[in-house]
């Protein structure tokens, strides 16, 4: 696919995913005076606009533009001011029987003035380089792209924080929820035992060994729920957003990414940067060993004058002149450094040529992983709702022969913790799944 085609579609991609952020803060603002429902999408929207690095896409721009322009202002006339003063111990002068002669003419000429006075301002023009302010230029843009890029990849590993924070206080908001499943079990039956007890069919220390599976249950829950506080509040640090014990996540939608989706990594982005940058800087190489033609006008105004006869004869102390040319400039001792230069960055290009390949491997393998993880969860999955209906017609069964004076509270404790059990392997399955998903997504950046 052209250069120009992915670009178009990774800026569509972009500006979609802005939209789509900024639709979430509004909507998440007007949420916030319910029950407060938020989304992984929000969560990374919000962490992104939290982040302290978020400041930096400003500054990386400006530093762009004025390395761009520094770059294009070589070929702005170069303009400079210059002043002199100075003695000479030996000066221009006629020799003695010339001046004998002279003299006889009636011409007297004086030796030149030893003191030296003068200004002048000078213009110099480019007029060929060889290519290389273009040269500079593009190699302005292209550090400005890598550090772009680099920028890029940064804010995209801060989603992998986020999802890792989000998906752990999911699974322990789900095991809440069930714990207290479990609670209210475990009371319905605790009133059982004492209507029970009332009637002489069971006894007490039955009651006692519910009583402390309730005592249990409710310590695990406390415990849960505040592992699920600390994660909330790493969670609100990270996004800004006043995260608490009331706070529902939502369950993200299991969405998987097509098998042929092209990886679309930062990371790959940084690397043709920096591929682009290498190409910049072996074109300023080439471009610095070539010739370099200018243009010059220098306007002096100086004592004694350029004209040495006027000045021995006294006519003019102080005077203008203007001096024009062309001038060529070759730096030789660029062909000295060119083939060192040109080898180290073909070595860093093969260098990263490497990397990319290497990044494209354990991203292709770490793929291939998690679409297995996926389809074995899957499978998994399937059994998980039998299970829990298996489960709760034992326990069922086992509450009516309590009921009736048949059963033991011991068997009943059992099948309503293998019943518990069922149920919390359900959501850890299902919590993993989509985890899963989300990290194969984040894989290849879909």
């Amino acid at each position: 696919m052209p250069l120009g085609e992915l670009r178009r579609r990774e800026n569509t991609r972009k500006t979609m995913k802005r939209i789509a952020c900024l639709l979430l803060l509004l909507w998440g603002g007007a949420c916030c005076y319910g029950q407060q429902r938020v989304t992984l999408e929000e969560c990374r929207c919000r962490a992104r606009e939290h982040y302290p690095a978020i400041a930096q896409k400003g500054v990386i721009d400006e530093l762009e533009e004025f390395s761009i322009a520094n770059a294009r202002r070589n070929w702005l006339p170069k303009i400079s001011l210059s002043a002199m003063a100075g003695y000479l111990t030996e000066v221009p002068e006629f020799p003695e029987k010339l001046n004998n002669l002279f003299s006889q003419l009636g011409m007297n000429f004086s030796a030149m003035p030893n003191a030296l006075y003068g200004t002048a301002v000078q213009i110099q023009q480019a007029v060929w380089d060889g290519g290389l302010i273009k040269a500079q230029t593009e190699a302005a843009k292209a550090e400005g792209e890598v550090s772009r890029r680099n920028w890029e990849t940064e804010m995209y590993a801060l989603d992998e924080r986020v999802d890792q924070l989000y998906f752990g206080s999911l699974l322990l908001q789900e095991h809440i929820a069930t714990a207290d499943l479990m609670l209210e079990e475990l009371s319905r039956n605790y009133g059982m035992l004492e209507s029970m007890i009332r009637f002489g069919t069971a006894e007490k220390n039955d009651l006692d060994l519910l009583k402390v599976e309730i005592l249990g249950a409710e310590q695990q829950r406390s415990q849960l729920r505040a592992t699920h506080a600390a994660y909330l509040a790493m969670l609100g640090i990270m996004t800004g957003l006043e995260l608490t014990a009331a706070t529902e996540l939502e369950k993200p939608a299991p969405a998987l990414p097509p098998t042929d989706a092209p990886n679309e990594r930062p990371e790959l982005a940084l690397m043709d940067a920096q591929a682009g940058l290498l190409n910049a800087q072996r074109r300023a190489v080439r471009a610095s060993v070539m010739p370099q033609i200018g243009a010059f006008v220098l306007g002096a105004y100086s004592n004694p004058s350029p004209n040495i006869f006027n000045s021995m004869m006294g006519e003019s102390k102080w005077s203008p002149y203007l001096f024009a040319g062309i001038s060529i400039k070759w730096n030789i001792e660029g062909l000295y450094t060119k083939k060192n230069q040109m080898a180290q960055i073909e070595l860093n290009r093969r260098r990263l040529e490497s990397q990319r390949a290497t990044f494209l491997y354990n991203m292709e393998l770490q793929g291939t992983q998690e679409r297995a993880a996926i389809a074995q969860m899957e499978e998994v999955m399937r059994y998980d709702e039998e299970i829990i209906e298996l489960r709760s017609t034992i326990r069922r069964r086992t509450e009516a022969l309590v009921h009736n004076g048949e059963g033991s509270i011991n068997d009943l404790l059992r099948d309503l913790n293998a019943e518990e059990q069922a149920r919390r392997n359900r959501t850890i399955h299902e919590v993993e799944w989509l985890k899963n998903i989300y990290d194969l997504k984040h894989t290849v950046n879909r």
